[in-house]
């Protein structure tokens, strides 16, 4: 037998899925000091107009390579899996491509894009305002610019910390800025809006999309185990990066 694949056996499925957690819980603990503090100011008031711009315009910026990453990513994944499972080696892809299902809104009738464009103009902001970077804040622009590179050419198991720490990082946004633009009547927004759909889609899918996530690199690490120190550095380069930028939203929106 191929003793890479003898030594790959030695990890017992309990420590992979212990690795798995870990690193999830860690992700989970990392992002909280900045996204929270952030949360909590965003919750006290609503936004004037030009915070908004800046608000959608650095999510866009940081969002701006992600869903064609995730769909890369799948593919990536299952061609380094397929040669140890050649029979079942997409069912792990599979975990990473049903996200990008949904953000290219196939199970929908637009993208997630088009949902969040909708979602701006709503509130009086145009697409142009929305996706020009001099509006969005340095560090989304640096972690947007980061993550083209991380989903196509870093590898498979950073890009896939990265995607974890992505999906972690996504539910704690979505379940809270849901509630956040129904607080303010300023914002003129209902569960039954059309435009609210941005939000509303969000808040229904993410929890989905981190579970499946999880059960991802548990999966991926039953067969790679060697793999766990580059998938955690990964998703904490990521949440290094992640955390500046929503630090630097705090300071110039609310400080």
């Amino acid at each position: 037998m191929d003793t890479e694949l003898v030594l790959e056996a030695e990890v017992s499925h309990t420590e992979v899925s212990r690795i798995a957690d870990d690193i999830y819980d860690d992700c989970v603990r990392r992002s909280s000091s900045s996204l929270g503090s952030f949360n909590r100011h965003f919750t006290s008031r609503p936004l004037s107009r030009s915070e908004l711009i800046l608000f959608l315009a650095s999510m866009a910026a940081f969002n701006r390579h992600t869903i064609g990453g995730i769909a890369i990513l799948a593919g990536r994944l299952s061609d380094e899996i397929l040669p140890h499972l050649p029979r079942t080696g997409h069912k792990i892809g599979a975990y990473v491509l049903d996200a990008a299902v949904d953000e290219y809104g196939l199970r929908e009738t637009v993208t997630h894009v088009e949902l969040g464009r909708n979602f701006a103009a709503y509130l009086g902001i145009s697409a142009e305002e929305v996706e020009l970077r001099e509006n969005a804040c340095t560090g989304s622009v640096r972690l947007g610019d980061a993550l083209f590179s991380w989903y196509r050419t870093a590898p498979v198991a950073f890009a896939l910390g990265v995607h974890t720490a992505s999906e972690v990082t996504s539910v704690k946004e979505f379940m809270s800025w849901h509630d956040i633009f129904l607080k303010f009547p300023q914002y003129r927004f209902s569960r039954d809006v059309p435009e609210f759909e941005y939000m509303r889609a969000h808040f229904a899918l993410e929890p989905d999309h981190v579970n499946n996530t999880r059960i991802c690199i548990s999966r991926y690490l039953d067969v790679l185990p060697r793999h766990r120190e580059l998938l955690r550095e990964g998703a904490v380069t990521y949440l290094r990066l992640y955390q500046k930028m929503f630090h630097e939203l705090d300071r110039l929106i609310f400080k």
